[in-house]
């Protein structure tokens, strides 16, 4: 079997139970940046998923996309509560992706951020 055909390995160790940090903050950033360090491992497997899938030969993904194959894998992976992500996440986790690795530069398509507390 070619490497292109190949299917996505994740390191199954990371499959761990999501923990909603309590008093988070105020605006979708502060939520965010408290939940990302509460769960450093749904950045690894978002990573392990963007790469897999711009190492195929894609250009451009949706994080949307990857957050659904994280859902729908957790979901056959983990027992108990399914992963509980918030959508609001999605788009700084494709910010972050593409400020940290820079294979994945401009693989995600974002919208300007309005400067309220949303």
């Amino acid at each position: 079997m070619s490497e292109q055909q190949t299917q996505m390995r994740f390191d199954w160790v990371d499959w761990q139970p999501v923990t909603q940090p309590e008093n988070a903050g105020e605006t979708i950033d502060e939520q965010f940046q408290a939940f990302h360090r509460a769960n450093p491992h749904i950045y690894r497997i978002l990573r392990a998923l963007a790469m897999d899938y711009r190492r195929a030969g894609h250009d451009h993904c949706g994080i949307k996309m990857l957050y659904e194959v994280l859902r729908y894998q957790s979901g056959i992976y983990t027992r108990g509560d399914a992963y509980k992500l918030n959508n609001n996440y999605t788009s700084r986790y494709a910010r972050l992706l593409m400020k940290q690795e820079p294979e994945l530069a401009g693989f995600f398509e974002t919208r300007e951020l309005a400067e309220t507390a949303e």
